[in-house]
């Protein structure tokens, strides 16, 4: 109460019931309060009114900052009294006013050090000695014992301040170094017991054991350094759990920057934030791990589909297969990059069979396109000349077209059949065509000279065609007959 205003006493008083007017003077407005019944009650009121005289004196950006320290929750809070409301009623009051009172001494003493001018009291102290000295050197020596005893009596006042405060930092850095080690009062041991003593001492003023400052600073700085000790295992185990992610394939980007932020918060000693973005980092880390272990997993089955499909076009999957089976092996061991990599090659010595099996079959496929083709070009001259000479040709021209419809479609089995059959049909109409040529005078010549350039070297081609093979002319030794000419005709 003795850091209570005036105007504030007064109103303490008030709300006390205890007139203001029956005692005049501070003091003894201080003892009828210290006097009145419920004195708990009286103190907390009193804390209370000079809380809420600090945080109305200060701006509503600086009191949600507070309240953000605090963790008081002041989101959508936009009066500054609901504010100061909502501040000074909160559980940790105390702990918001014992900050607030230490920030005051703070600044003197900071004030004296930097040189900008002594505070207001420790002014009024030098101003008294100095008066006292006066009126000793003056012999009035009432005088100076008035002077004298007013300048102990404000300097004790005034050191009583800067106790206050150097208590109020003590205790409040203490309390942060517990809260952000994390640790349960029984983990922490004693040191939460010493905070809450050395709150009570505070309290109740009984601030001349520092003793009490120094257990308490040692035990918190103990359990602070306990946690940050488990930190750093727990951090080195997250490493090792991107590192492990990060060797089976996964993406670990945002694991090792949540790591990477771990690591800077606990260097700077900030143990909840690291124990946050170590938690983070962590849970990414496991997230994409656990993700890619089960990627593998499914890898295995796929890596069998294409086993099975290298096998079905006849590929030698023996070293495939083995290879899978040492990759199941090490997935029932936990090896699982040795796994991923057994996958791998594994899926590539299949794939590689089953390519080399479908280019051996597209060679095939070509060959045989490339028969039923022979076999048409072959079989059209004697289809063509059977049509020249009226002969019935109709089956054989209906399976070259068949033949041709088929091939066109890529269907190089059922070409090569039809092709076939034309040429069966085809070699049935020779004996005829060879009897038409009887009949006809013109069977195919055996030899004879080019015209171009007199060579003896001559083929001729049943189709009524022919080629020297010296200079590569061409020639018609039979004329063409009807059919062929219409065919000409009709471009087919």
């Amino acid at each position: 109460m003795e850091l209570l205003s005036g105007e504030d006493l007064k109103a303490l008083a008030s709300d006390l019931r205890v007139d203001p007017a029956t005692h005049p003077g501070r003091e003894t407005l201080l003892a009828a309060l210290a006097a009145h019944p419920g004195i708990e009650e009286t103190l907390a009121r009193a804390d209370r009114r000079r809380l809420e005289a600090r945080l109305s004196k200060m701006r509503a950006r600086g009191l949600r900052e507070l309240g953000k320290r605090y963790r008081v929750e002041v989101r959508g809070i936009t009066v500054k009294s609901d504010l100061v409301a909502a501040l000074a009623g909160s559980p940790v009051a105390g702990d918001i006013l014992m900050e607030l009172d230490a920030q005051e001494p703070a600044r003197a003493i900071a004030s004296l050090v930097g040189g900008k001018g002594a505070p207001a009291d420790l002014a009024r102290v030098g101003d008294l000695l100095a008066k006292a000295r006066r009126d000793f050197e003056e012999r009035r020596f009432d005088a100076a014992v008035d002077a004298a005893r007013d300048a102990a009596h404000l300097a004790e006042r005034t050191t009583h301040a800067l106790r206050r405060a150097s208590w109020s930092y003590a205790i409040l850095s203490a309390q942060g170094l517990l809260e952000s080690s994390g640790l349960s009062p029984k983990e922490a041991g004693p040191a939460w017991d010493l905070l809450e003593g050395a709150k009570a001492r505070f309290a109740e003023g009984r601030l001349e054991d520092d003793a009490v400052l120094g257990e308490l600073l040692e035990a918190s700085k103990a359990a602070h350094g306990r946690t940050a000790d488990r930190l750093r295992d727990e951090l080195a185990e997250a490493r090792d759990v991107v590192r492990e992610a990060a060797n089976l394939g996964a993406g670990v980007a945002l694991a090792e920057d949540a790591w990477t932020r771990a690591a800077d918060l606990l260097e700077r000693g900030d143990l909840r934030g690291a124990r946050d973005a170590l938690a983070t980092a962590a849970r990414l880390a496991a997230d994409v791990r656990d993700r890619r272990i089960r990627e593998i997993e499914s890898t295995a089955s796929a890596v069998e589909d294409h086993i099975a499909l290298a096998r079905k076009v006849g590929a030698d999957v023996d070293d495939a297969e083995d290879l899978l089976a040492q990759a199941r092996d090490a997935l029932a061991g936990g090896r699982r990059v040795e796994a991923w990599d057994l996958l791998s090659r594994a899926e590539r010595l299949a794939m590689q069979g089953q390519q080399e099996q479908i280019r051996k079959a597209m060679e095939i496929r070509g060959a045989q396109t490339e028969r039923a083709s022979l076999i048409i070009a072959a079989s059209e001259p004697l289809v063509q000349e059977a049509e020249a000479y009226g002969l019935n040709a109709a089956e054989a021209r209906t399976l070259l077209r068949q033949a041709r419809d088929v091939l066109g479609k890529g269907d190089y089995v059922t070409g090569l059949l039809f092709a076939r059959n034309a040429e069966e049909a085809a070699l049935r109409l020779e004996p005829l065509l060879l009897e038409e040529r009887r009949k006809r005078g013109t069977s195919k010549p055996a030899s004879g000279l080019c015209g171009a350039c007199g060579s003896g070297r001559l083929e001729f081609h049943d189709n009524g065609w022919g080629q020297c093979l010296a200079c590569g002319s061409a020639f018609r030794w039979r004329a063409p007959g009807l059919t062929e000419k219409v065919r000409g005709l009709l471009g087919t």
